[in-house]
């Protein structure tokens, strides 16, 4: 997982991909896990995206057998926090085939989300969606990239798909529709709208969830991001994620 082997054999490659396909099903990480993988992806959850990568960067070749797209994955969202974008690009691109897989399409879409590559992250987050049709998070993502590239009819249209809060589905703990509807606002200059849609979600969905989606939402609405001039997007709204401790 050298980053002195990103330029590997293509034999590599299909390693890689039937790795990633047999990850698919493998079990949780348990919580006494302490393996490279596992203290990186806590140090990426909690923040620490350096000590991540340093971490990362010690395991050099010495990743496990099976779990070397696992890796290169983490280790391009890593890249991404840390704002290398070239470099976690050029990671994903190594086991990306013409038809997926579906992990690397969306770390790919997400990476150049971040990038402010609109129109790069649309074309991996559309193919994502031709694996997982119906999925929210992907859908709301495309709007982002979409409204990012200034294709605001397309991203009606695909905001169009998603829908509300279903009081009967206990398990619905996806707040797209409501950060969709204030990405389309805020976009148009409607910051109040986009801003009554993000306490919606709140108030329907809690703090936890909704303040995962405002981290994003944040993100995307940045100007301080890399190649993103000052005018190029219409600042965020006022709504910041919750305190800690806070209820909903």
């Amino acid at each position: 997982m050298s980053r002195n082997g990103v330029a590997r054999s293509a034999a590599l490659g299909f390693i890689l991909l039937g790795s990633l396909l047999r990850a698919q099903d493998a079990p949780e990480i348990q919580d006494n896990d302490t393996s490279p993988y596992h203290v990186a992806l806590l140090d990426y959850k909690a923040g620490k995206f350096q000590e991540a990568y340093d971490t990362m960067v010690r395991v050099n070749d010495l990743v496990p057998p099976g779990q070397e797209a696992k890796y290169f994955i983490l280790d391009s969202k890593i890249l991404t926090e840390l704002k290398r974008y070239d470099e976690g690009e050029k990671i994903l691109r190594q086991i990306l085939t013409p038809t997926g897989p579906v992990e690397v399409q969306l770390a790919l879409g997400d990476l150049l989300l971040r990038k402010r590559s609109f129109d790069q992250a649309a074309k991996y987050y559309t193919l994502a969606l031709q694996a997982k049709p119906d999925d929210p998070d992907i859908i709301l993502k495309l709007v982002y990239a979409k409204i990012g590239a200034s294709d605001f009819v397309g991203a009606g249209q695909d905001a169009s798909h998603l829908t509300p809060l279903d009081p009967k589905n206990p398990y619905d703990d996806h707040a797209s529709y409501y950060f969709a509807k204030a990405a389309l606002a805020q976009a148009t200059g409607k910051s109040q709208e986009a801003e009554d849609a993000i306490q919606a979600a709140r108030t329907n969905y809690g703090i936890t969830v909704t303040d995962r989606y405002l981290k994003t939402y944040l993100e995307f609405f940045s100007s301080t991001e890399k190649g993103a001039a000052a005018t190029e997007m219409t600042p965020p709204p006022l709504v910041k994620p919750a305190p800690t401790g806070a209820k909903p």
